[in-house]
């Protein structure tokens, strides 16, 4: 059962109140004895963190942007890896020719991607790092979240490892597409019409 302490903790949080939030956790640590709950609890509030936002691909040539979450931390390094798309393409297509008896979606889903590389220990896919860079944060008081837009030196087209090391702090991984070329499909009520443009500026693609 939680204490009255920590349900004060609790209260403070909920209401976004994070240092008075980590006054009362640090109470029930040094009242009540240190746990897993409490002490992940207080790390989650002052320690440096930082995380990539979910987002869409991106058309190649104009500088890739990400967004970034963070609190506390000052400083993050970043790091940015190419995926060898040629390589994946070939494993999904082997592993379809194979003719197995029932379909492992995760061997074809390449929006999972990022999870396979994580979780999976895949990175016969990362080809060769392409870019680092750090930059300087100016975290926001009492431990509330912030978030910047980070400029990235990203511009070819492909698919990219992102890696985000707060300083003193977590790790964070994502992939990033950038694309020379869309295809767009619209359908008709006897055929289907497709567009294939130029990612940046809708031109058509020749031949």
């Amino acid at each position: 059962a939680y204490t009255c302490v920590e349900q004060l903790a609790g209260i403070f949080e909920n209401r976004r109140q994070y240092s008075r939030a980590a006054e009362y956790w640090r109470r029930a640590i040094e009242e009540f004895g240190k746990n897993d709950n409490r002490q992940r609890r207080l790390d989650q509030i002052v320690d440096n963190w930082g995380r990539f936002e979910p987002t869409d691909s991106q058309a190649s040539g104009t500088g890739a942007t990400v967004q970034y979450r963070f609190r506390n931390g000052d400083r993050v390094q970043f790091t940015a890896e190419q995926i060898d798309i040629a390589k994946l393409l070939d494993d999904i297509k082997a592993y379809l020719k194979s003719n197995p008896k029932q379909l492992d979606w995760q061997q074809i889903n390449i929006e999972q991607l990022g999870h396979r590389l994580l979780r999976e220990n895949q990175q016969k896919y990362i080809s060769r790092k392409v870019a680092s860079w750090s930059q300087e944060l100016k975290p926001r008081g009492n431990h509330v979240d912030d978030r910047i837009t980070v400029s990235t030196p990203l511009e070819n087209g492909g698919a990219y490892w992102l890696t985000a090391k707060m300083a003193d702090g977590n790790t964070s991984h994502m992939v990033l597409w950038l694309d020379d070329m869309i295809l767009v499909q619209k359908s008709g009520s006897e055929q289907g019409i497709f567009y294939l443009a130029d990612a940046e500026t809708g031109t058509p693609v020749s031949d």
